[in-house]
């Protein structure tokens, strides 16, 4: 059985096309630059900014089998997140869970990348399309259950490039909580969506030793640390609306790199880096500027630190390069250091017999 070729490979949109054989989902990661109004007196809570980004992306083959077979995963922990996604997927749909999968390209999980989302996604698409049915964007997610705090991985899978949303209303989302412990509250509203400047990289460094929030802990530390006061939200939205945005619009590289470092230094992004196991890898990001990074910060929860540069002046290898000696001679372990590119939307490819 043959892989699906480049010709193969279309944007996951909807539609009806025949049963393949095989499918293969290819996923962007996330980074998720902050969320926004963690006040929520306005009537609004939530809503959040970040970008897709190629690699490390996601790729998940499915076939049909006789039952559930997994191939490709590192190890046990990684096995049970294909499996626990696919039999997900399965259940929403109301499918039978008995196919091969072959994780290709794997994500890293609790980094700050995204990856549970992203798996999620691409199960759900892939079992709809190995049955013959295409998902609409809506129907995606609203069987995935994702969505309940930040769009922004929902809407990096169906958009790519830089995306904004605009958080949920009070009355649909009665409190503070993490998407795992906000299941059937509406997906947040796209506000805004671009993808940037094709000279503009970004640069990802995951610090060893250290892991992202999740389950309990960030439902516990969303608890401790909200409701954020009213004029940090307002700044955290000020810079979002009059910095980031226009910066974008008007390719300015640099005046976009400074707001994502503002950011850490006000709202919800500065009570993360204020975490004990955090405050120690600040100095990360000050590197990655020295060596030629025109800005970045914290994605998610963490651990992972990303930074944006201009292709036209740094060569990716060269400046990754700089970074990890850099780290190397202030003792800083990096677990991953790695160049790419902002991300375009998930893409489906068949094959068939």
């Amino acid at each position: 059985m043959s892989s699906a070729s480049s010709e193969d490979v279309r944007p996951a949109r909807p539609g009806a096309f025949p049963s393949p054989d095989e499918v293969e989902v290819r996923a962007p990661s996330r980074v998720h630059i902050t969320l926004i109004d963690m006040n929520g007196s306005t009537g609004r809570r939530d809503g959040s900014v970040g970008f897709a980004v190629d690699e490390p992306g996601l790729r998940l083959s499915l076939s049909r089998g006789d039952t559930l077979r997994c191939e490709g995963t590192a190890d046990a922990a990684q096995a049970a997140r294909v499996t626990s996604a696919i039999r997900h997927a399965a259940s929403a749909l109301g499918v039978s869970e008995a196919v091969h999968a072959r994780l290709l390209g794997p994500v890293p999980a609790h980094c700050g990348l995204g990856s549970g989302t992203q798996l999620r996604l691409s199960a759900l698409r892939g079992l709809a399309e190995l049955g013959g049915r295409t998902l609409s964007d809506r129907e995606l997610v609203a069987l995935s259950g994702r969505g309940g705090t930040s769009g922004i991985g929902v809407h990096a899978f169906s958009r790519g490039g830089f995306l904004v949303d605009g958080g949920h209303r009070v009355r649909d989302k009665g409190a503070f909580l993490p998407s795992r412990f906000a299941e059937g509250v509406p997906v947040p509203p796209l506000l805004y969506s671009r993808m940037p400047p094709e000279h503009w990289g970004v640069v990802l460094a995951v610090p060893a030793g250290v892991r992202g929030l999740e389950g309990a802990a960030e439902k516990d530390f969303m608890t401790r640390h909200t409701p954020l006061p009213l004029p940090a939200v307002q700044a955290v939205t000020h810079t979002v609306l009059m910095g980031l945005l226009p910066a974008l619009e008007e390719g300015d590289l640099p005046a976009f790199g400074h707001c994502l470092t503002a950011l850490q230094d006000i709202g919800w992004k500065q009570a993360h880096w204020r975490r004990e196991e955090l405050r120690s890898w600040r100095p990360l990001l000050d590197l990655m500027c020295a060596q030629g990074a025109a800005g970045g910060g914290l994605s998610s929860t963490g651990p992972l630190v990303y930074a944006v540069y201009d292709r036209t002046v740094h060569h990716g290898a060269e400046l990754a390069e700089r970074v990890r000696a850099g780290a190397r001679r202030a003792g800083m372990r990096l677990t991953s250091l790695i160049t790419t590119n902002f991300g375009r939307p998930a893409a489906v490819g068949h094959s068939e017999e």
